[in-house]
């Protein structure tokens, strides 16, 4: 479990860098597609991303085959998520889609690279 309040901790970090980076680009740029909802998003990603994890964190404790098949399973259940969540938006704020889109694909790349050097890391230990 401590394990997993590190991974809570960095990612909490990096999601008020990435907060601080973008009021400040909102700030500081004149830009008029900005939306509340980019907010929500990052903090609704950073929920989700623990849940992931905490899921993952529990099958890598079993045998490596069950956490292979249950690594394959997670990942494919939050792909399916995150489009489904992608086409919410599409519906509920067309116009703003495409920067939606765009935030979701920046998350989904920055917490997955902590997310799998995490899951490995510990897998490792587990060996």
């Amino acid at each position: 479990m401590k394990r997993f309040y590190k991974f809570l901790i960095q990612t909490a970090i990096v999601a008020v860098l990435l907060f601080i980076a973008g009021y400040f680009f909102f700030k500081n740029t004149d830009v008029i597609w900005y939306h509340i909802g980019y907010l929500y998003v990052l903090i609704g990603y950073l929920l989700f991303s623990w849940v992931i994890q905490y899921a993952l964190y529990s099958y890598v404790q079993k045998r490596l085959a069950v956490f292979n098949r249950a690594f394959m399973l997670i990942t494919g259940v939050k792909l399916v998520a995150l489009i489904i969540a992608m086409l919410v938006l599409a519906v509920i704020i067309p116009h703003l889609f495409k920067y939606f889109l765009g935030e979701i694909l920046l998350l989904y790349l920055l917490f997955s690279i902590v997310e799998i050097r995490d899951i490995l890391s510990f897998a490792k230990e587990q060996k």
